[in-house]
């Protein structure tokens, strides 16, 4: 009796395990590889969420870029129809000095360049501005004061005679009376027509920077020049704490 029931829980262990092996370890693997499946799934959803905000933070930031841009060309076109517009104006108000040649006008790389000899604005070695030069400053100062955003750099030229005799008194070189003539028009400007003084700047440049050859007359004339840049004013440096 008792080796019957022992061969009967034996029998029952051999089967119970038998079952467990074809019915619930195949279950408990799959449950194991579902809850794993479903962690990797879990992971790959993270990261996908993750790349998905990258590439909307990197589409943001292209569409500001874009937009930055956009307004950088618009700015750039808007100062170019305004440089274009004083090129116009000084051209109309000019005409005549260019017609003669004595003033030229020229536009290079968001720049206005007015050339002008100097016979136009000054007596022979002198650093005052002449009543008929007064006139035509007034005329190009009019048109400068409206080139809102630009500064307006006044710039003395020279030949490379050596001065001398009594007016080697006031100005000991071309470097002095260089100098002398562009302080003088930026003064004018600043004096006589109104324009901002934060705008201005003068300097000499002797005859360091001729335009022609010295070795003739008309090489000579040409050299003896002032020229007034219109350039877009600077961005100002960071101030330092």
């Amino acid at each position: 009796m008792i080796r019957s029931a022992v061969v009967f829980v034996l029998l029952l262990a051999v089967i119970l395990g038998a079952l467990y092996v074809l019915l619930f370890q195949p279950q408990q693997k799959a449950l194991e590889d579902a809850e794993r499946d479903g962690s990797l799934r879990a992971q790959e959803a993270a990261n996908l969420r993750a790349r998905v905000n990258d590439l909307e933070d990197m589409l943001d930031d292209l569409r500001q870029s874009g937009a930055e841009l956009e307004a950088a060309v618009e700015e750039k076109e808007q100062k170019l129809v305004a440089m274009v517009a004083t090129q116009d104006e000084l051209l109309a108000e000019l005409d005549q000095e260019i017609s003669d040649g004595q003033v030229q006008i020229q536009r290079l790389r968001g720049m206005l360049r007015v050339n002008m000899v100097d016979e136009i604005l000054f007596d022979s070695g002198e650093a005052t501005v002449k009543p008929a030069g007064q006139e035509v400053l007034t005329r190009v100062g009019k048109v400068l004061k409206k080139a809102e955003g630009r500064q307006i750099l006044v710039q003395g030229h020279t030949d490379n005679v050596q001065i001398v005799g009594r007016l080697a008194e006031r100005f000991p070189t071309n470097w002095e009376l260089s100098a002398a003539r562009a302080v003088n028009v930026a003064r004018f400007l600043q004096e006589a027509v109104g324009m901002d003084p934060s705008r201005l700047g003068a300097a000499g440049f002797s005859e360091y920077r001729p335009r022609a050859d010295n070795e003739t007359e008309k090489g000579r004339q040409m050299n003896r020049r002032i020229e007034i840049i219109i350039a877009p004013i600077p961005d100002e440096p960071d101030k330092e704490d």
